[in-house]
């Protein structure tokens, strides 16, 4: 069997950094989002031995954004290709979230992989939101899918399928 011992460190940090942090809209804690799409990459193909790095990531994508945890320290305890992937998921402050969500093209495949991911899973869990902020995050989703399609089909293919679900929001 092959050691994935670095992967359930990664747990066990993302559980201790997101702490008591709850999803919005939801009492669910904060880490059941990072696990499922954990799950979702799972049902991609992917899978935490072949591609360790983007399921750490993933399990990190939010941390610098919605917890006090810095991307140095990401990167001092799990290499610069983890921090490199979870810094380039991280909205920067000096952009809005449209500008940045353009410039995904230019990202790694990684990061345009756990990105489609995310909004395939934030998009499941929005049926309860707001109608203003559903109409936000499926503008978004479709931009996603435009600047990250190439980095993998099938899961650009369940984007689109779910989005298309969310057609009375247009």
């Amino acid at each position: 069997m092959r050691d994935f011992s670095n992967y359930w460190k990664a747990l066990t940090y993302a559980v201790e950094k997101y702490g008591d942090l709850t999803r919005k809209f939801s009492d669910l804690p904060y880490i059941i989002h990072p696990v499922r799409i954990t799950a979702i990459l799972r049902a991609g193909g992917y899978s935490e031995y072949e591609h360790e790095d983007l399921f750490i990531a993933t399990l990190f994508h939010d941390l610098v954004e919605d917890t006090p945890t810095k991307l140095e320290e990401i990167e001092q305890v799990f290499g610069s290709k983890i921090a490199s992937i979870v810094n380039e998921v991280s909205k920067p402050d000096n952009k809005s979230k449209d500008e940045w969500l353009e410039d995904f093209d230019q990202f790694s495949a990684e990061a345009r992989i756990l990105k489609m991911a995310d909004r395939i899973d934030n998009l499941l869990d929005m049926r309860d939101w707001s109608s203003d902020y559903q109409k936000v995050y499926a503008k978004q989703a479709k931009i996603i899918l435009k600047k990250c399609r190439e980095a993998d089909e099938n899961l650009a293919k369940k984007l689109e399928e779910i989005i298309s679900s969310f057609s009375d929001l247009d």
